[in-house]
């Protein structure tokens, strides 16, 4: 069954309607990824899933309820980690459980039972300034992870990192959530990562978006980070580049 719907959403921002009518779904436990021009709307969507501002039009159903404009009910990571640079890496990913009304001394033993899991451990008391991108990002996505675990919007997390630190931060991730099994959507402009990453593609339009290209992704995902050999890749691949228009 779905767990995350969103019928017919459209937005109007500065005068300018930037998402024209999308719809699209994520069934449970489902890694969907969202592609599309910059500029077409893609964190504005994300900002109406989660609850942060209103749409136009338009619902999001999440298991069955309506949740527009109810924020607390997924977890949403933006491109930055915002990180705070004064607080320890276990005391930034206290916060959700603390907003939530954790006790803090409980909020950190919760958190810190996660860092063997996230490849934290041993950096309990280290500050953001002291770790590399890839670190931060695993600290900002265990963080995520604790505000809500089942529900997951993810803006181009790797975006800030190098090639090969993002390519290990794809397979760390794909290890962690065969674990976890959240339900996530997965904001990115690159191709590959989407093919890489997810079970589903979302492809949208310039403004006004629309969802011009629904794919499933056929293969399974390569158990390393070598590149995908299944003789369909390179057909999807260029199918969502025809439909981005690159």
């Amino acid at each position: 069954m779905p767990e995350i719907v969103v019928e017919g959403i459209s937005k109007t921002l500065g005068g300018l309607l930037t998402l024209g009518e999308i719809s699209l779904k994520a069934v449970d436990q489902e890694f969907v990824g969202i592609l599309g021009p910059s500029g077409c709307g893609k964190s504005t969507l994300f900002n109406i899933i989660s609850g942060l501002i209103l749409p136009d039009a338009g619902r999001v159903i999440i298991d069955g309820q309506d949740f527009t404009g109810v924020t607390g009910r997924v977890s949403y990571m933006h491109q930055k980690d915002l990180l705070l640079p004064s607080c320890s890496i276990l005391d930034n990913t206290s916060i959700p459980l603390i907003l939530k009304g954790v006790p803090k001394r409980k909020a950190k033993a919760v958190a810190a039972q996660y860092f063997e899991q996230f490849g934290l451990a041993g950096f309990e008391h280290y500050y953001p300034s002291q770790l590399s991108g890839g670190m931060r990002q695993r600290a900002a996505l265990l963080r995520t992870y604790l505000f809500s675990s089942d529900i997951m919007l993810l803006d181009e997390p790797f975006a800030s990192l190098d090639a090969i630190t993002r390519r290990k931060m794809q397979v760390w991730l794909l290890g962690v959530f065969k674990e976890l099994h959240p339900t996530v959507l997965f904001i990115t402009h690159d191709v590959e990562e989407a093919l890489f990453l997810c079970d589903r593609v979302y492809v949208l339009s310039e403004c006004p978006s629309e969802v011009c290209l629904e794919v499933k992704v056929p293969f399974c995902r390569p158990e390393s980070s070598r590149t995908i050999t299944d003789p369909s890749y390179s057909k999807l691949r260029d199918d969502i580049l025809d439909a981005l228009s690159i």
